[in-house]
């Protein structure tokens, strides 16, 4: 996703500043991968010389960075400072006249232990500010906090609310508490309550997460943005961050990271030099080893093995381990509609929470489909015999699983291939195909309706997953694949195989991400191709590609 208005790709991190203390100065963020910074308006607007140098040149000069700006609005301080008199409209205001770009209102921040009524007290005013914000913010990005503490109930009830604000980006607050007591677990039920009631086409920011061993598996339940001080504050105590753990300087022999500052300096080194000096470097390697963690979770998700990444993270300590055996465990239905139903690498088992992967449960629910022989493989269970090729049963690295055995024929393959990506049945019509075989590889290659010249191509098996993938003429055949139904004027484009954009697909039946489906217009079926996004995300993307056409009419 791109954070519209700031051409910010996510998952990322706004860096905190400190507009008092600039430990790294702005202007050298970007080298370490920084596309956005975080700032705090109060402590801004209660500072003299820094509330007029704002409001003169601007955040944007008075900071050196020329990226886009965030501003928090003071809400943790009066937390933690137990600070009064901050005024909501005033502080929105003046956010606004130092020229933020992503503005955020004053919200209440609620402890998780608090009981229920202080908590939904705390909401409702929580609300009123956002309502009150959209009023005052229109040309800027706006935030909307979720609060309601430990009460799933009320997280749901706040994402639904300040849905209905129409803030341009989500930003789940009071988890600092979660994370600071490595309360992972509760941490994740409450992002999912929030993610659930929340529509999916704008950022979520987890607000306060900033540990660089969390960020795969709170990208991998939907959190888009994240933000710290920690490169910082871990550096003023000494602390020395790694995707694994925390580290402290003081018992260090060696540094296990080859960042500039880690290959030119010994932690013996760092350790005798003066104080500023050593926060400096500390700093600027954390920041390394928090940039090197995004950039491995955005491969992760380009390459769609962000799962494996979750679990081998996981590993870091008890407690993230924890959580994503309750998240996998609890959450799988959910997770099952956002992720893609095939994937070029292969699912790798890393450990018993692995058969709750979503890939997996995906799997044993459409074997479901699908009758006929078969073998019989952990953890799926019994797998019909022609899907021996498909994805996940194929592309599966699976200890104690031999691979091997008996082949289908491939017209097995075809209606078995056939019934598991579009139900029993779906094979019906396909009775007099005749499928042809690679002489390299010995498996199905191209389906056709029949024999000899003048024979009309109905698919073919794609091959590093197994799928197929049919043709408009196929896909005539097929009376459960998944449609999509755009207007004449759209249809002509897609007809000559260009994208169908989320913002022309009306009433589309349920289909998932990866999933093959047919473009239809009055005329019937136009062209065939994969889905960039679920159906449910359809109807909330004004923007983007929806559908990547492959075969046209």
């Amino acid at each position: 996703m791109i954070i519209r208005g700031c051409n910010v790709k996510t998952p990322n991190i706004a860096i905190v500043l400190n507009p008092n203390k600039l430990i790294v100065k702005p202007n050298e963020l970007e080298k370490f991968g920084a596309e956005l910074i975080i700032t705090n308006s109060y402590i801004i607007n209660n500072s003299i010389g820094l509330r007029k140098e704002a409001i003169e040149k601007g955040l944007h000069k008075m900071l050196g960075w020329e990226r886009p700006v965030y501003t928090d609005s003071g809400t943790y301080q009066a937390y933690s400072q137990n600070i009064v008199g901050i005024n909501p409209e005033d502080i929105v205001k003046f956010e606004n006249i130092i020229g933020s770009d992503i503005i955020t209102p004053l919200d209440v921040f609620t402890r998780p232990d608090e009981k229920k009524a202080e908590a939904k007290r705390k909401l409702a005013t929580t609300i009123e500010r956002i309502r009150a914000a959209r009023k005052e913010i229109t040309q800027k990005l706006l935030v909307g906090p979720v609060q309601g503490g430990a009460f799933l109930d009320l997280r749901r009830l706040a994402a639904r609310k300040v849905a209905e604000a129409n803030p341009d980006i989500f930003a789940i607050g009071g988890i600092v508490p979660y994370m600071t007591s490595y309360r992972y677990k509760e941490l994740c039920d409450v992002i999912i309550a929030c993610k659930q009631n929340l529509p999916p086409n704008k950022p979520v920011h987890a607000f306060g997460a900033g540990h660089p061993m969390v960020f795969a598996l709170l990208s991998a339940i939907g959190c888009d943005i994240f933000d710290s001080a920690m490169y910082s504050l871990a550096a003023k105590r000494n602390a020395y961050l790694t995707v694994d753990c925390t580290h402290d300087l003081n018992v260090l022999n060696e540094f296990p990271c080859s960042c500039e500052v880690c290959t030119n300096h010994t932690p013996k080194e760092l350790r005798e030099m003066p104080a500023q000096k050593r926060e400096e470097l500390l700093a600027r390697h954390n920041l390394h080893a928090t940039f090197q963690e995004l950039r491995t979770v955005r491969q992760a998700m380009s390459e769609n093995w962000l799962w494996e990444l979750v679990q081998m993270r996981a590993r870091s300590h008890p407690a993230l381990l924890e959580a994503t055996q309750h998240v996998l465990k609890t959450y799988g239905k959910w997770l099952v509609k956002q992720e893609p139903v095939s994937k070029r690498s292969a699912l790798q088992w890393l450990g018993e929470e692995s058969k709750y992967r979503p890939e997996i449960l995906r799997a044993r629910e459409w074997m479901k489909r699908v009758k006929g022989a078969g073998f019989t493989k952990a953890p799926f269970g019994r797998v019909p015999l022609g899907l021996k090729s498909v994805y996940p049963f194929g592309q599966s690295l699976i200890p104690g699983q031999p691979e091997g055995g008996k082949r289908a024929a491939p017209e097995v393959i075809l209606k078995h291939t056939l019934e598991y990506q579009y139900g029993r049945g779906a094979a019906r019509r396909f009775a007099k195909s005749s499928v042809e075989v690679s002489r390299k590889t010995g498996r199905p290659k191209h389906v056709f309706n029949g024999r000899g010249e003048g024979r009309i191509l109905l698919g073919t098996f794609r091959a590093h997953d197994g799928f197929f993938l049919s043709t408009v003429e196929g896909a005539k055949l097929i009376k459960s694949i998944p449609k999509v139904y755009i207007d004449e004027d759209v249809a002509e484009f897609a007809k000559q195989g260009k994208s169908v954009f989320a913002k022309f697909v009306k009433s589309p039946d349920k289909f998932f991400p990866g999933e093959e489906v047919a473009v239809c217009s009055k005329e019937g079926i136009v062209a065939v191709g994969r889905a960039i996004l679920s159906s449910e995300e359809t109807k909330f993307f004004k923007y983007g590609v929806a559908i990547a056409p492959r075969a046209k009419a």
